[in-house]
């Protein structure tokens, strides 16, 4: 009997895998995205931050074990940005905004459910990446014994030994799709990436970790490979 219930288990198991072995599936993805910086208050109580609108565009690929267990990979581009408000009551407002660039590769366990008609997703997983660069723009003052100065700036902002320009964390989240033909498929995604890594050295006599975060939403259209 045992040995019939194993028989019958692998063959449901090869049954599936060659059911799942034609579902690669290549696609684009585009959305817009929300990141929040995660620093230490410590010796800067005047600043604040909040988060920053950017885009995000990945080409994405998919493979599919079973009906319910894929695997999903993507690289793209990610604006990860956030503003630094120095809360300066005596002056006009201060501010910086920082808008970092990144390329980004998640790599995504996707568990779905449901029907042919409309399926549900949920993605966990880990990512790597790297700070293509950063454009800063804002206010900045300057004081003399009488007054005090303004001036707005625009600017490219060149790395130093300071910046950590890899980045790696993990990420959640959940999706939907459904057919829009024979070979394609479309949908939604909303996931939250956690950086694990500062892109901050920190000080020589002062640890400064700075660690970005990023909710992102993003449309999604797929081709099923025949």
């Amino acid at each position: 009997m045992r040995k019939s219930l194993l028989i019958l288990t692998a063959l449901v198991l090869i049954a599936a895998g060659r059911e799942a072995a034609a579902q690669w599936a290549v696609g684009l993805g585009a959305g817009i995205n929300s990141t929040t910086i995660s620093r230490y208050d410590a010796g800067r109580m005047d600043e604040a931050y909040s988060p920053l609108r950017g885009t995000t565009i990945a080409l994405r690929g998919r493979y599919a074990f079973t009906p319910w267990l894929a695997v999903r990979a993507e690289l793209g581009y990610m604006q990860r940005s956030h503003r630094m408000d120095r809360n300066l009551d005596y002056i006009d407002p201060v501010y910086t905004e920082h808008l970092n660039h990144y390329l980004m590769l998640p790599v995504l366990a996707d568990c779905s459910f449901g029907g042919e008609r409309l399926r549900g997703h949920l993605l966990a997983g880990a990512y790597a990446g790297y700070w293509l660069s950063e454009r800063r723009r804002g206010t900045s003052y300057w004081m003399t014994d009488y007054y005090v100065f303004f001036e707005d700036f625009d600017e490219r902002r060149e790395f130093t030994d300071s910046d950590v320009r890899p980045c790696a964390g993990l990420a959640l989240g959940a999706a939907l799709s459904f057919p829009v033909g024979k070979h394609l498929e479309a949908g939604a995604d909303v996931l939250y990436y956690y950086d694990a890594t500062s892109h901050h050295r920190g000080y020589k006599h002062l640890a400064d970790p700075r660690y970005l975060n990023t909710l992102a939403f993003s449309l999604h259209l797929n081709y099923k490979l025949p």
